[in-house]
């Protein structure tokens, strides 16, 4: 009878400690396993704050691909309308009709200026986007540090074609530069968006080289003749506002661009994180 409950008491404890062991292991094993879930939970929040960044970063560098070269061509695109309306004035506001005379020395060199416009200072426009991407991708560490080289080195090209240093080495793709130096840069430009995947600089480009080309072959200004013909405005009135066409798209086109260009520019730097970066840091 001893012996009996001797067994069974030893076997009540053997019982008691053998749960209470798979007690501890359980609640161990509950701990490891929470552990690792804080673990993973932790890896995947630094991933997703990760992509966070990587999303704000390409969003503000998008913004930034569009505003640097609207905020350039822009002004430049003004500029050109203007300076336009002042070489005619110039030439003609003292001449009646069927009146002629020689131009000056200092008329001929402002219209060599001004038919140089897009070989120069547009070149020297080109050349300016490519250090302000440079800059920019330095600086921050977002956008493309190709697009800048290309800008910069075509801005170069451009300006040394310009120059006639480059007419023994390439005089096919010189004469070509001297005659459209604006389809030069829009080249350029096009295929810094393509580069870049950006859509709107490129429908933006190609609308400054579209209206750029145009104008050139007093495109707007014959269209405006033609418009103020069909309103019946007298004839003087036609003759005074007409050939005025081309200049007023380009400076409502440079305008535009200038406007474009700031907003993208103030988009890009409201660009924030996310709340759940906001804490992490």
């Amino acid at each position: 009878m001893n012996a009996t409950d001797h067994s069974d008491s030893t076997n009540s404890t053997n019982s008691t400690d053998t749960t209470g062991s798979a007690g501890s292991a359980g609640s161990a094993g509950s701990a490891g396993s929470g552990g690792s879930s804080a673990r993973l939970d932790a890896d995947e929040a630094r991933e997703l704050l990760s992509r966070t960044e990587q999303v704000r970063r390409t969003a503000r560098a998008d913004q930034q691909g569009v505003a640097i070269p609207l905020l350039v061509l822009g002004p430049l695109t003004v500029a050109a309308a203007l300076l336009q309306q002042v070489l005619y004035w110039v030439s003609f506001h003292d001449l009646g009709p069927g009146e002629s005379r020689t131009a000056t020395p200092e008329e001929l060199a402002f219209s060599n200026f001004v038919d140089r416009y897009w070989g120069t200072v547009g070149a020297v426009g080109l050349l300016v986007i490519g250090i302000w991407f440079g800059w920019r991708s330095r600086r921050r560490g977002v956008g493309s540090g190709a697009g800048a080289w290309i800008a910069g080195a075509v801005g170069v090209f451009v300006l040394f074609a310009y120059s006639g240093l480059l007419l023994m080495v390439w005089p096919p793709l010189t004469m070509l530069t001297v005659l459209a130096p604006s389809v030069f840069i829009v080249v350029t430009l096009l295929l810094i968006a393509w580069r870049r995947h950006n859509g709107r600089l490129a429908l933006w480009v190609m609308a400054f080289g579209l209206v750029t080309v145009l104008a050139s072959f007093f495109f707007f200004s014959n269209r405006f003749y033609d418009l103020l013909g069909v309103l019946g405005l007298p004839e003087a009135t036609v003759l005074a506002l007409g050939g005025k066409g081309d200049a007023l798209v380009q400076v409502a086109l440079g305008i535009v661009m200038v406007l474009v260009g700031v907003r993208a520019m103030r988009q890009a730097g409201t660009v924030v994180t996310s709340p759940a970066a906001g804490h992490a840091t």
